[in-house]
């Protein structure tokens, strides 16, 4: 499992020297970071990112860094890729995650198994339907290092108006998992999502987000805010 993220690691080193590939970069500021229903740092969260991006291929690392918190400060960092396919029907994708987490004070190259080692191995499928009926499906499998072998599942259906980016959006775990807190199958992550965009200048714009979000099985609520730059 450790040769996946080196390799990796490797594209992404090389693709940062080839011209053709499409690179971006930039860094979220979120007022709390709220993952699939679950509080990560119990602060404000700042979110760098670098992707790399070849025709139906992507690669990338992005990573979240907690402003301050309560008892130890929160960072992780993560290696992704995603292989995508677009069709009449919508658009298939087949994505990669390995999660790590630099505050819990393991080395990164201890890649052992078992839930021992410093990195959880995620495998993930989505679907986004098309302009006429965009709903959106997407399920994940923790692989490797999750003794629970965690799943999660996510049904999304976005609305765009002339002001704002809507996303209804409810989310599972799929059965017990120490990963997401669940002791059996529950729902963790139901809400609403908005995207402003405010045009600073004709070329210039500042995505600006809100999002409410709902835990049911932890019975939690979170009102977050943030923008992208």
């Amino acid at each position: 499992m450790k040769s996946i993220t080196i390799l990796f690691i490797i594209i992404i080193t090389f693709l940062s020297d080839y011209t053709i590939a499409q690179v971006n970069f930039g860094a979220d500021v979120m007022s709390r970071y709220i993952w699939r229903g679950v509080d990560y740092g119990n602060s404000p969260s700042f979110q760098p990112s670098i992707t790399f991006k070849e025709g139906a291929f992507k690669i990338g690392t992005w990573g979240a860094y907690s402003f301050a918190g309560e008892g130890s400060v929160f960072s992780e960092h993560d290696v992704f890729c995603k292989l995508y396919f677009e069709s009449n029907a919508g658009t298939f994708s087949f994505i990669y995650t390995d999660y790590y987490y630099p505050s819990e004070g393991l080395k990164y190259f201890n890649f052992s198994g078992k839930g021992e080692g410093a990195h959880t191995m995620e495998a993930g499928f989505s679907f986004n339907g098309p302009v006429s009926f965009p709903i959106q499906f997407s399920a994940y499998l923790n692989f490797y290092n999750d003794p629970d072998y965690s799943t999660y599942f996510q049904a999304g259906y976005p609305i765009e108006t002339d002001e704002v980016s809507l996303l209804f959006f409810a989310g599972l775990s799929g059965k017990r998992s120490v990963w997401y807190g669940t002791s059996k199958a529950a729902v963790i992550n139901v809400g609403i999502s908005f995207l402003k965009q405010f045009y600073i200048s004709e070329k210039l714009s500042l995505p600006i987000s809100a999002s409410l979000i709902v835990n049911p099985d932890l019975e939690q609520s979170y009102l977050i805010f943030g923008f992208s730059i």
